[in-house]
């Protein structure tokens, strides 16, 4: 989780006060999150000069719990999910397992993304997911949204899809780690070519990219059993109308699969970027 920093942002400030203008000290990072023990902030581009300076005093700030610093440069980019992290300090290996809902995420962070602000996303999926249900992730990446559902609600299985082999390898080494091979099962592949098995079989499908295309949202609706579940997630303007149109669009393309939309429900996950929010939208489809 992103942490409430005020207090220990004032000891970051005095670390840094001496290598760092006064007159630049407002833009001296406000917040950090941990993955596992890697350490990552953004650092505004008005102090880009002295990240090197930064890192250096995250380590001295945080020296029992971060092992390395990452600054983040850019947003996660391509089908891949490529996030923009710049090594800062400390160690150069960034592979980690990070630690929530009882769960052991192994992934490098300085190349796989897992964002603390879909905390509350993955503890809303331990709500909402039911005992006995077949499942499919199909972004998975290490697992970000399934593998607490894996661990702590007794699926009958889930079918967890990875396309980068990167995130591949260390979502099967995660699913090894927690112990759920009998009830989680990780494919490789274009989850629009390798879940044809599965139509009309599933439960609940995840859905956690915010950028799918026609193709995946049609095979997503075409793995709903008769009252399946499907959680959406996309990046959208803040506008109303905007998501609207996206809402609309939506239950097209269920009417075009021969499907009927029972029930759209729309939650705000987080803040995205400026104009923009992550949103999810739960759809019933009979």
């Amino acid at each position: 989780m992103t942490r409430d920093v005020g207090p220990r942002r004032k000891l970051l400030v005095e670390l840094l006060k001496d290598k760092i203008p006064n007159n630049l000290h407002l833009h001296i990072p406000h917040r950090w999150w941990f993955v596992g023990d890697i350490l990552i902030t953004t650092i505004p581009e008005q102090i880009l000069d002295f990240k090197k300076e930064i890192g250096e005093a995250f380590l001295q700030l945080e020296p029992k719990r971060a092992r390395v610093v990452l600054g983040k440069t850019g947003p996660t980019e391509g089908s891949i999910r490529v996030p923009g992290f710049e090594h800062l300090a400390g160690d150069e290996k960034t592979e980690t397992i990070h630690k929530e809902l009882g769960c052991f995420f192994k992934l490098d962070a300085a190349k796989l993304t897992f964002s603390p602000g879909n905390h509350y996303e993955r503890k809303r999926m331990l709500n909402k997911s039911k005992k006995d249900e077949f499942i499919v992730d199909m972004f998975s990446c290490v697992g970000n949204l399934s593998l607490p559902i894996a661990v702590h609600n007794s699926p009958k299985q889930i079918i967890a899809v990875e396309i980068n082999p990167l995130a591949f390898k260390y979502l099967e080494e995660s699913i090894i780690l927690n112990k759920v091979e009998d009830r989680m099962k990780a494919i490789i592949g274009d989850n629009r070519l390798v879940l044809k098995q599965y139509e009309g079989k599933v439960d609940r499908v995840i859905s956690g990219f915010l950028y799918s295309d026609e193709d995946q949202i049609r095979q997503a609706i075409r793995l709903c059993n008769k009252k399946g579940i499907i959680h959406y997630h996309v990046a959208i303007t803040t506008k109303k109308e905007k998501q609207a149109e996206v809402i609309m669009d939506i239950k097209r393309l269920i009417e075009a699969e021969g499907r009927i939309c029972s029930r759209i429900v729309r939650k705000r996950v987080k803040k995205y970027s400026p104009g923009v929010e992550h949103i999810v939208l739960d759809i019933e489809i009979n």
